[in-house]
């Protein structure tokens, strides 16, 4: 009887971990090489009903505001700010007495890059924040992570024309 008792407990609390555990966003990110030296790092998501993605911009909100984060950038610089895409919400949050921007249902967030070599390397990640009407989840990331050949280049010249001599762009991290 008490094998049993022990096994039910057990059970209960597995499954009310298993429980509590909430995936609302659903993101995809890819690598999409434009004309030239030019492409784009592309985070998309899902967004469950009930849930909303904080966008870019959110001056000292408190919320987590979406952010595009570099880890490695060899052959490869940023080419201006993480910009969203879509619709994004604008709400005055009577909490914090300020306007709040974010997405519901899906949201795209992209980032611009040039390459500078023959052969580039990226390791980045894009961070963000997700919140419902009752809670917030903790600040979240999503990957891309990729390696190849310049599109660009023919017999081993770069089309692109590089900033300086450090694969690492001052300011990666926004």
């Amino acid at each position: 009887m008490k094998k049993v008792f022990i096994i039910l407990v057990s059970l209960m609390v597995v499954l009310g971990i298993h429980a509590q555990m909430v995936d609302p966003v659903h993101f995809t990110s890819k690598l999409k090489l434009g004309e030239g030296a030019e492409a784009e790092i592309i985070f998309h998501a899902t967004i469950d009903d009930g849930w909303h993605v904080y966008s870019t911009e959110l001056v000292d909100s408190g919320r987590i505001e979406a952010s595009f984060n570099v880890e490695k950038m060899e052959g490869a610089e940023l080419v201006g700010k993480l910009t969203p895409v879509g619709k994004v919400i604008k709400k005055m949050d009577k909490l914090f007495n300020m306007e709040l921007k974010y997405f519901e249902k899906e949201a795209t967030f992209v980032q611009k890059i040039r390459f500078t070599k023959p052969q580039y390397d990226i390791d980045c990640y894009l961070e963000y924040g997700a919140c419902s009407d009752a809670s917030c989840l903790p600040p979240s990331e999503v990957a891309l992570k990729e390696k190849g050949k310049n599109p660009s280049t023919s017999s081993g010249t770069v089309s692109a024309t590089s900033s300086g001599t450090d694969d690492k762009p001052s300011g990666a991290s926004e």
